[in-house]
């Protein structure tokens, strides 16, 4: 009886939370209900590379609006720098973008399996990408297992001939695994698998396996979620990417922090 108390409190506890997210790096087939203004902003650190030292940083704020119908859609701001250390010091870079993203919820919430369709358009200076993703989660008493299976379309703006055209540079696969147990109602503590597969010009270059913990509180109107994300091993290796990592096209360890508030 104790058990099924708990597990209805943790229950009506999730379900009175507005926000739709869980992990850090793992979609959830949740969405917003109608009417619903969640502001998230996001910091990503990512360290280490083969040349030296590194810091790439990632800040995007995003604003989410529930429209009903199933269907919620964001608006980013988002931010990109980069560090990178050579003989001559320290050389910086950054570039702004900003991007929109919809998603649309296929099942009920009181499905046994959530399922979801995601669709991202970005744009950072002189490039266009695409997202999309398959959003599949379950909840079980207090485990939420969810996995996303993510395709990417990377466009640059080149001039040839003096016009100006988009090139594809980079078509990414992504797969996303993703396990949380809540130890409280406010609390969990989980653990997430990314793979990302280096795909250019048709050509498969690499399959970097990433794994790491996340740790999610959630209170009435907030949310706190840490993830930290190292790089473990490359599981197909090319002409390209020889080793058993690659830290040439990738970083050998990340750190993502997300703070969101109900509007």
């Amino acid at each position: 009886m104790k058990k099924i108390f708990s597990i209805l409190l943790l229950l009506i506890a999730i379900s009175s939370y507005a926000q739709d997210r869980y992990f850090g790096q793992t979609y959830t087939s949740d969405i917003l209900q109608k009417g619903g203004v969640d502001l998230e902003v996001w910091h990503t650190s990512r360290f280490g590379h083969s040349t030296g030292f590194y810091h790439g940083m990632d800040q995007r704020m995003e604003l989410e609006l529930g429209l009903g119908g199933k269907v919620q859609t964001s608006f980013y701001f988002n931010r990109f720098q980069e560090m990178e250390g050579d003989s001559n010091g320290i050389n910086s870079e950054s570039e702004i973008g900003f991007s929109n993203e919809w998603k649309y919820r296929i099942t009920r919430p009181s499905a046994k399996y959530g399922i979801a369709l995601y669709g991202e358009l970005g744009v950072k200076g002189d490039e266009l990408e695409w997202e999309g993703k398959f959003i599949i989660d379950h909840a079980a008493g207090k485990n939420l297992f969810a996995a996303n299976l993510v395709a990417e379309l990377e466009q640059e703006v080149e001039k040839v001939n003096n016009k100006y055209a988009l090139h594809t540079s980079q078509t990414p696969v992504e797969l996303d695994l993703a396990y949380m147990r809540f130890i409280k109602p406010d609390l969990g503590i989980g653990f997430e698998l990314r793979n990302n597969n280096r795909i250019v010009k048709g050509n498969w270059q690499n399959s970097i396996l990433f794994g790491g913990p996340t740790l999610n509180y959630r209170a009435e109107r907030w949310f706190v979620i840490v993830n930290y994300l190292p790089q473990w091993v490359n599981l197909h290796k090319s002409l390209v990417s020889p080793g058993n990592k690659d830290l040439v096209n990738y970083e050998r360890n990340e750190i993502r922090l997300l703070f969101g508030i109900s509007l």
